[in-house]
């Protein structure tokens, strides 16, 4: 480990690793270092702001001198501007903004910067001496006298350094008028120090000459002397050391781009030094060629890359031709660097009299012949990058110049399709779809006449052959990647599927024919690419090119194409409701009665599933009726059946009120459809009164319906007439006054008056008014909490009628709400409590009897048990802060002050009120954070300091809450202060409660140590919170890790499947791994476990190529067009020589088995003398021995030849079925089975992976002997086993790791 300490790196000696617990043990006890870093951390501003003019004009000169680079390399960050005003600006006694730079970057062990320091004070002494102003004119003529009278290279490079700081605030007239004096200086110096091992001096040089030549004017251009000193810059552009090369190339950059004549009106089209670049590069190119040391060669095309789009169109031509020539070559990061500039090109979008389209056009054909092979993945990759953003910019020069280019793109982006990567197969799905997105959406119009006409006349258009070129990704060949297929033919859905939707219909009955197949993986995006083409087609012409299969009269119940129901539930709008009431309709009559007669037979699961048929097409109506095409033709048709639905279907009946409710909210801005649905206001309305007024039988609660009844009653209502209003209002309000009703149709009548309360007038809002100022003290629980729904409604509405009634009753509303406190029951709290906060609002002024009469509510509530009262109760919190605060009379600070003090009062009261205040004081002080002075602060929490010591749980929890508030919306300088007061107050809580909201601190101490650190919280905390703090800390530092590698992996993965990739911005993303791409190892080892590779040799392989052949008989043809698909830049996988199984194989798989003629004879002419060792070993083997005992014995059998006496054991081997299998033989192996035996090591006392084999956990064989009962103690034991050796082997690594 090294730790950076005083600029140099310290190796610290390794310690053992502390037991847990104890890490905090090893803390030093003298912080010295600690204590000084922590003095300057609450310290407080007491000043002005830091925002002035000289603030913002540093500002400035940082963005204009972003781009530049010192000529002394500093690692150190800069201090404040006032340590630089009083450091080193008082030392060099400079005030001129130009050097700001070397103001506040500080190296102390920098020669360089020591030099330059002393120069600048001498410069700047000079300049007071004589009176001057220290102006730029008067600092840049003094840097160049002493330019020529400055001895020794270290301070050259200091006068220099000082000089490309100031020159470029010099105004424009001086370095015009002594352009010559200044350009002769220059490059006398870069002649003399071009091969100068000091990088500052150089590009301190470059830079000065740079900024002379940027402020030329035009005609300056036309003298050879102006080129001559251009091309100077651009000889540097192709230095051996990077700085010089950077620096030289930047400066050509901003040159050509940034010089003054050309960032001025009426400025030319091209730099007068573009065309002198661009030949420059040629040559530089040409010269240094594609071999493996074509250094040249790459820095020349990294500056084109930035470059080459503001060249004129004869020089981007002349520059593409040799890129194109030296992608000819076998150099791939030659290849790589080229695609990297001509993906720039493209990608800038040039001028078209800088890019013309036939010169865009011929790139694109041309690209054509350097197409990599399609399992070479990363130059796959960036050339499709190329060619996409080609098109795209072809496009925007000349769409119809696109057509013919698109119909082959598409066909090569098809082709990637087939290869094994899975990555160039992505990018070429995500290319293809970018080209849809930007060049065929944009001109649809187009494309979609030039469809017309062709259809007309009987020829192909480019819809034609684009969307024939992507059906045949339906292939089977293609099928590992038919889910970027169906993408793409998304997209030509939602695109061309209204207007082109001929030539679709075999494609959408293909893919149903791949839906119902077996085995089938994409489900989810075909479905989503039919449902694409629902939404754009519609249902009819979808169910045209593919038939639903449901009549109602099916001999066989699969139902293979009922996947179509839910797909058009999620994509029908924008179509045409009458298709719905020909087609649907009287098929969803037909499965009923299916299902009816099912059930009478007794078929209770097929009459099940038709009604899930039926139910599934009903759904389909709310989809119909989202803006439908042709509502004023159809709806009267289907009118009269959706009321007799709703009175009657009870199980369909949610599905027909949505349908009804998106018909009106999604035709409110259409007149004629608003009024066609208005006429049926009288039909539906007294349908939907006496649906909600009939109480279901069998139970009295309300059926599932209601909810959605009641709220379609809302939405009709927005367009009924008034005169039916009104009268539908009399009618109710008339029979909730009848004694004799039910409670559940009263209940329902004060439904129906509540949402009919916006649309009635004034006098009927009074009598309304009258009659629930009466209930709401009625000893029904759920009438009084209608009544009090009914009186927000009308304060909440905002009608003219009802603002009217608020503004007349205001105190009679005030004394409602007051009066019904005590009497009021529990669930009416919440319609309570937001009756007070629009009361609140309409306050004219504050008044403080009515807010000290609702404030203890308020209070109480705020610890209610339901979410919907408490979240009232802190609204109204807030509504009474707003009301306090519209007294002018007194400051926005004081007004909260005064509402702090009043909710403080609950302090006094029960362990349940103090809870609840504190709850409302944290809610007050969140809501007006800005409005609170620092003294109220500071009361509020020594009053929870206090409170953090009690004893009552609910107290405690309050507080904590409050601390955890305060931390969260406090500024650090202010917190500060009270840092050490509340860190005491936690430490100080008593033993339960501590233990108690170990959490709740836990989390309060997590934000302080995000706030403040961990050693400044630890330091003011006890020993026995520390165990606590340093899990916290390095939970947090986990934490932080974590979400760092999480924002890495994201930056690298890819968008949905759903919608189009966004395009990348930058091509070294895609050839990041083109320069250390590695082969596989034969060992199989990942290549993050190989050892490093040497330097040259990764540079070897980032310039080779491979050549990818085919068999014995296919030859490698140079002259191929398409051989740069041969030439990779990754080395191809050898094929895997065939497993020799001893037998030939035919061309179909069968296994030829042959005799040769020799081996045939052999056996014949041996067949003699083998004759007798055959019969001596079968007599052998059947023992002969002529006893014929039951029991056969081991007697010896003398030979047949007599002359020895050696003895012959039997040698009876089992083998075969029935009583020859064989038994001991085989128990025994199975029992000496040796499991895992694969995975021991062989020179280890372990186990260790196997390439292809899972971990070696202890894995146990599941076979059928394992189900034997009389073998089950054998296997119990087998497994205790097992587990033993289990805990030894960790018994023994715990005693290891001890060790």
């Amino acid at each position: 480990m090294a730790i950076k300490k005083g600029g140099k790196h310290v190796k610290t000696t390794w310690k053992p690793k502390l037991k847990k617990g104890q890490s905090s043990g090893s803390n030093p006890s003298t912080r010295k270092f600690r204590d000084a870093a922590k003095n300057n951390v609450f310290t407080f501003n007491s000043g002005e702001a830091g925002l002035t003019a000289t603030a913002l004009a540093k500002h400035n000169e940082e963005l204009n001198d972003r781009d530049d680079h010192s000529a002394f390399d500093c690692e150190t960050q800069s201090v404040g501007a006032k340590s630089c005003s009083t450091i080193l600006t008082s030392w060099t006694d400079c005030s001129n903004q130009s050097f700001n730079k070397v103001h506040r970057l500080w190296k102390s062990n920098s020669a360089m910067h020591k030099e330059i320091l002393a120069v600048l004070a001498a410069v700047t002494e000079v300049i007071k001496e004589k009176g001057g102003k220290e102006t730029e004119t008067e600092y840049l003529a003094a840097l160049m006298t002493a330019l020529d009278t400055v001895e020794g290279e270290e301070s050259l490079t200091a006068v220099l350094y000082l000089i490309s700081l100031v020159i470029k605030r010099a105004p424009p007239s001086v370095l015009k008028a002594r352009f010559s004096e200044f350009a002769k200086c220059f490059m006398d110096i870069l002649a003399k120090y071009a091969s100068s091992a000091s990088t500052s001096l150089i590009r301190s040089a470059i830079v000065c000459l740079a900024t002379v030549l940027r402020m030329q004017d035009q005609g300056a251009w036309s003298d050879s002397s102006t080129t001559q000193l251009y091309r100077a810059v651009l000889s540097f552009t192709v230095h051996s050391k990077p700085k010089v090369r950077k620096a030289a190339q930047q400066a050509v950059n901003a040159i050509l781009k940034g010089s003054t004549f050309m960032t001025h009106d009426g400025a030319p089209a091209h730099h007068p030094a573009a065309a002198i670049t661009a030949k420059y590069c040629v040559e530089q190119i040409e010269g240094g060629g594609g071999s493996d040391e074509a250094v040249t060669s790459l820095h020349t095309i990294g500056l084109l890359k930035d470059i080459l789009p503001i060249f004129p169109s004869r020089s981007i031509k002349s520059v593409c031709e040799t890129i194109l020539k030296v992608m000819t070559l076998s150099n791939m990061l030659i290849k790589a660097t080229c695609m990297k500039a001509l993906y720039a090109l493209f990608l800038s979008r040039p001028k078209p009299d800088s890019l013309t389209q036939d010169l865009n056009a011929q790139l694109i054909a041309a690209l054509y012949d350097y197409q990599p092979g399609e399992n070479d993945v990363q130059p796959m990759l960036a050339w499709l990058a190329v060619m996409r953003e080609a098109h795209a910019n072809l496009h925007a020069l000349n769409a119809g110049l696109l057509t013919a280019h698109m119909q082959k793109f598409c066909k090569t982006c098809m082709a990637c399709f087939l290869t094994e990567k899975a990555e160039v197969a992505q990018a070429a799905c995500d290319s293809l779809k970018a080209i849809i997105v930007d060049c065929l959406k944009p001109s649809k119009d187009a494309v979609i006449s030039d469809f017309g006409i062709s259809q007309t006349a009987g020829g192909s258009s480019l819809v034609h052959k684009l969307f024939h070129s992507v059906e045949v990704g339906l292939g089977y060949q293609y099928h590992a990647f038919w889910g970027h297929v169906l993408q793409i033919l998304t997209l030509l859905f939602e695109i061309l599927g209204r207007e082109c939707h001929v030539i679709m219909n075999k494609c959408l009955l293909s893919m149903a024919c791949l839906r119902d197949s077996l085995g089938f993986k994409f489900n989810k995006e075909l479905d989503y690419a039919v449902g694409a083409a629902v939404r754009s087609m519609g249902p009819r012409l979808v169910l045209e090119a593919v038939p639903l299969q449901i009549t109602g009269n099916e001999e066989t119940f699969d139902f293979p194409r009922s996947w179509l129901l839910p797909v058009m539930r999620a994509n029908v709008q924008d179509t045409e409701l009458g298709f719905f009431v020909t087609y649907f309709l009287p098929l969803a009559a037909r499965l009923r009665n299916r299902a009816n007669e099912l059930r009478r037979d007794g078929k209770h699961v097929l009459a099940k599933t038709y009604d899930i048929l039926q139910n599934q097409i009903w759904a389909l109506l709310p989809g119909f009726c989202i803006r439908p095409t042709d509502l004023c033709q159809s709806f009267p048709g289907l009118a009269k059946i959706l009321g007799q639905v709703i009175s009657e279907r009870v199980d369909i009946r949610s599905e027909v009120l949505a349908a009804l409710r998106l018909l009106i909210s999604k035709n409110l801005d259409n007149a004629k459809n608003r009024a066609e649905i208005a006429v049926y206001a009288k039909n539906y309305l007294p349908i939907f009164f006496n649906v909600l007024t009939t109480e279901p039988e069998g139970h009295a609660g309300k059926h599932a319906s209601c909810l959605a009844v009641l709220e379609t009653v809302k939405v009709y209502l927005q367009i009924t007439p008034a005169e039916l209003v009104e009268s539908l209002f009399d009618k109710a309000f008339d029979r909730i006054g009848d004694a004799a009703q039910t409670a559940y149709k009263r209940y329902a009548l004060m439904d129906l008056l509540m949402c009919m309360a916006p649309y009635i007038d004034l006098h009927r809002i009074n009598l309304l008014y009258d009659s629930v100022s009466a209930l709401v003290k009625d000893g029904d629980r759920t009438v009084q909490k209608k009544s009090f729904r009914i009186v927000e409604e009308l304060c909440s509405c905002r009608s003219d009628a009802c603002h009217l009634f608020v503004v007349d009753n205001l105190t009679s509303l005030q004394s409602l709400l007051t009066d019904t406190l005590s009497s009021g029951a529990p669930s009416c709290k919440a319609p309570r409590l937001r009756c007070l906060s629009h009361i609140v609002q309409r306050l004219p002024s504050a008044q403080p009897d009515f807010l000290q009469a609702i404030i203890p509510e308020v209070i109480v509530c705020t610890r209610e048990t339901a979410d919907r009262t408490r979240a009232a109760s802190f609204k109204l919190l807030a509504d009474i802060g707003n009301c306090i605060m519209k007294d002018t009379q007194k400051t926005e600070q004081e007004q909260m002050t005064e509402f702090l003090m009043m909710l403080c009062a609950g302090l006094a009261g029960t362990p349940y009120m103090v809870g609840a205040t504190i709850v409302a004081l944290t809610t007050v002080l969140f809501q007006f954070r800005d409005k609170v002075q620092r003294e109220v602060l500071e009361t509020l929490l020594e009053n929870m300091c206090l409170l953090l010591s009690s004893k009552s749980r609910e107290v405690v929890a309050s507080v904590l809450g409050f601390i955890k508030v305060v931390i969260s919306v406090t500024k650090d300088t202010t917190l500060a202060q009270y840092l050490e007061q509340l860190i005491t107050s936690i430490s100080n809580m008593t033993e339960d409660t501590r233990r108690h909201f170990r959490f709740k601190v836990k989390i309060i101490f997590t934000k302080l140590i995000k706030k403040f650190g961990a050693d400044l919280i630890m330091g003011m905390t006890p020993e026995v919170y520390h165990k606590m703090l340093a899990n916290i800390r390095k939970t947090l530092e986990r934490a932080k890790k974590k979400r760092m590698a999480e924002e890495a992996d994201d930056s690298d993965e890819e968008e949905g499947t759903k919608e189009v990739v966004k395009k990348v911005e930058t091509i070294e993303d895609l050839l990041r791994d083109t320069d250390s791409e590695l082969e596989e190892e034969d060992d199989g080892r990942p290549s993050s476990n190989r050892a490093p590779m040497p330097k040259k040799r990764r540079k070897a392989q980032a310039t080779a190529a491979y050549l990818q052949e085919g068999g014995e008989d296919d030859i490698l043809d140079f002259l191929d067009p398409g051989v740069a698909k041969k030439v990779l830049a990754t080395k191809p996988k050898a094929d895997k020589p065939a497993v020799d199984h001893g037998f030939k194989i035919a061309s179909d798989g069968r296994l030829v088995i042959t005799q040769d003629k020799e081996e045939e004879e052999k056996a014949l002419v041996g067949g003699k003398k083998s004759f007798m060792v055959d019969v001596d070993k079968i007599m052998e083997t059947m023992d002969i021995s002529g006893k014929k005992g039951k029991k056969r014995t081991r007697a010896s059998v003398d030979d047949d030849d007599g002359d020895d006496g050696d003895v012959f054991p039997a040698k009876y081997k089992a083998g075969g079925s029935g009583i020859h299998r064989q038994i001991a033989e085989a128990k025994q192996d199975s029992m000496k089975s040796d499991y895992g035996g694969d995975y021991r090591a062989k020179k280890a006392g372990g186990d260790m992976k196997r390439r292809g084999k899972p971990d070696p956990f202890a894995y146990v064989p599941l076979t059928a002997k394992s189900l034997n009962k009389r073998k089950k103690a054998s296997f119990q034991g087998q497994f205790k086993g097992i587990v033993k050796s289990a805990k030894k082997g960790a018994r023994k690594g715990r005693k290891g790791k001890r060790k």
